[in-house]
């Protein structure tokens, strides 16, 4: 018999019963199975006197046989009842007093268990009411125009050239540091050092045009400091002077420097070496058709990042629509209890709050699988394994190699569970998506970046707010 006894809305106490009738069967069943495989020192296996293999073990065999009835009895319950536990059932801390002797056990034995749930609750949001943007970029032909000019710089030619120097070059200045300012003599025993510089980046108009206006073997006197822009004075005397950390001499900011190298990449011509060289074979054969595959892969890279932010606004607005109650006295308690006091009062109560939004996620995660029947079969983390072994060797592999991978990656069961989690996240996305209402916003690449960098940072703490009470709750 199983009573059950409302504390609140989401936790209440199952009073469970067995009596000794009802115990005293099973008793009697389980000492002739022990008896019988049983090897008792001065008699032969199974033929031990029942009172006496009463008197050596009934004691204990009543106490397991009256758990495993309880437990039987509470778990049917909780089958039959549908209760969304949280947790696990949990005796409550004060319970009745009971003779556990086999030669006189009690009329019936009774115990209390807390149990936390989830009461049951219609899932709002999920309708065309409810609008999203979905970001995307707005300057998608000048992104293209960029990643051409890298791949024609990344497949050009270097040279060194000694009659000029021009923007894109990257020259190396062979300094000495001055007595004092650009008319001092070079200082003796002063630092000397060889500077490197990428023209574009000097964000001294004046020192730039002057280094545009000379060519190898040239020298000037110049304020090392104008070369690139550094704030903190750590990475000037790293980066700039080349001074290693634990040197802290007083350096100069002035310097007499000779032109000893320029290094230069002419950019690859728009020709079919080019195209087979970067592209593949038979894939490009002009530039229109390279801006166009160029921006194939643009798009690919950030419709993954704008899925992953819309993916994060249904969860918000998801999450705020639906404010699931939770036990939060029960799990508090079952948290400290199922960890053997491994987490104290004052860690749960700071990462309560965090641990609790990330259960309400969860539990709405399953009412949308449950509400659109999504499922991960073994089929598809297979084939998601089959695309990582081909995207990582990035070449066409004998499906039996491909097999063999997949096979050895799948013993790993943790990263088993998290790509079938992955793919469950998937199908959750596409499920809300043709349930609401979205509209594509193209913004800047760096804004979007800019977001991109902040949702992460924000994410990355949530994470860490509750790793302890999600990894406890997980074991």
């Amino acid at each position: 018999m199983v009573v059950r006894k409302d504390i609140d809305n989401t936790s209440a106490v199952l009073t469970v019963t067995v009596t000794r009738d009802e115990i005293k069967p099973k008793i009697d069943s389980e000492l002739k199975k022990f008896r019988s495989r049983a090897a008792i020192k001065g008699f032969r296996q199974g033929q031990a006197p029942m009172d006496f293999v009463r008197k050596l073990y009934g004691n204990a065999i009543f106490s397991d046989t009256l758990n495993d009835l309880l437990a039987n009895r509470l778990y049917e319950y909780l089958r039959e009842s549908k209760l969304d536990v949280l947790g696990q059932p949990l005796p409550t801390e004060n319970q009745r007093s009971f003779s556990f002797k086999i030669s006189d056990p009690d009329p019936e034995y009774s115990i209390d268990y807390e149990v936390g749930f989830v009461a049951p609750f219609e899932m709002q949001g999920l309708d065309k009411k409810e609008k999203f943007e979905r970001l995307t970029i707005a300057n998608l032909d000048e992104l293209a125009e960029e990643d051409l000019n890298y791949a024609r710089k990344r497949m050009g030619k270097r040279s060194n050239p000694e009659t000029d120097i021009q923007e894109n070059d990257i020259v190396r200045i062979e300094a000495k540091e001055l007595e004092g300012n650009a008319d001092s003599a070079v200082k003796e025993g002063g630092w000397a050092t060889t500077i490197t510089a990428f023209i574009k980046d000097v964000p001294d108009e004046a020192l730039k045009m002057q280094l545009l206006g000379l060519k190898k073997d040239d020298t000037l006197r110049f304020n090392a400091r104008l070369l690139e822009t550094q704030d903190k004075e750590g990475m000037y005397r790293k980066y700039i002077l080349n001074l290693e950390d634990n040197d802290d001499r007083e350096v100069g900011d002035w310097f007499e420097g000779t032109i000893a190298e320029v290094s230069r990449i002419e950019e690859a011509d728009l020709n079919d070496d080019f195209y087979t060289g970067y592209f593949g074979e038979d894939r490009v054969s002009n530039r229109d058709e390279a801006i166009d595959e160029i921006k194939k892969g643009i798009l690919r890279f950030y419709d993954v990042r704008s899925n992953a932010l819309l993916m994060r606004s249904f969860q918000e607005r998801l999450l705020s629509l639906n404010q699931i109650e939770l036990p939060e006295k029960f799990l508090k308690r079952w948290l400290k209890v199922s960890n053997e006091g491994q987490l104290d009062d004052e860690q749960i109560e700071r990462e309560y709050p965090a641990f609790a939004e990330n259960l309400r996620w969860s539990l709405l995660r399953d009412k949308i699988s449950e509400r659109f029947s999504l499922e991960v079969t073994e089929e598809e983390i297979r084939a998601a394994y089959a695309d990582k072994v081909r995207n990582y060797f990035q070449s066409n592999l004998p499906e039996q190699l491909i097999e063999s991978s997949v096979e050895r990656l799948m013993q790993n069961e943790k990263d088993v569970e998290s790509t079938r989690r992955d793919l469950e996240t998937d199908k959750i996305f596409e499920a809300i998506r043709g349930e609401v209402s979205i509209n594509d916003k193209a913004i800047p690449s760096d804004e979007f970046h800019q977001i991109i960098d902040s949702i992460s940072k924000k994410a990355e703490e949530e994470q860490q707010a509750d790793a302890a009470l999600r990894e406890a709750a997980s074991e």
